[in-house]
């Protein structure tokens, strides 16, 4: 298991809406390293599965997947644990 990103501070998504969410994601996630580890055997490269705890918009995954593909460590699937159902104002 990698750990390519370093997820930085950022503020608490339950205040934001989706503009300030999309803002927040996208200066959230530093790279800790720039090479995909080595495949045994020479394979096309790392299964990278991205991970996140709850999605309600998906920017958080988008802004992770961008980093990631960035300096090669193109996301093969992304999982959560919990979906939310957006809101609609009255």
């Amino acid at each position: 298991v990698h750990r390519p990103l370093r997820a930085l501070p950022r503020p608490d998504s339950v205040t934001l809406d989706s503009a300030g969410r999309a803002a927040a994601a996208e200066a959230a996630f530093q790279p800790r390293s720039t090479a995909p580890a080595r495949v045994p055997g020479g394979g096309a490269g790392p299964l990278v599965v991205l991970l996140d705890d709850i999605v309600t918009t998906g920017v958080t995954l988008a802004a992770a997947s961008r980093v990631l593909t960035a300096i090669g460590w193109a996301p093969s699937v992304a999982v959560v644990l919990a979906a939310t159902e957006k809101r609609r104002q009255l």
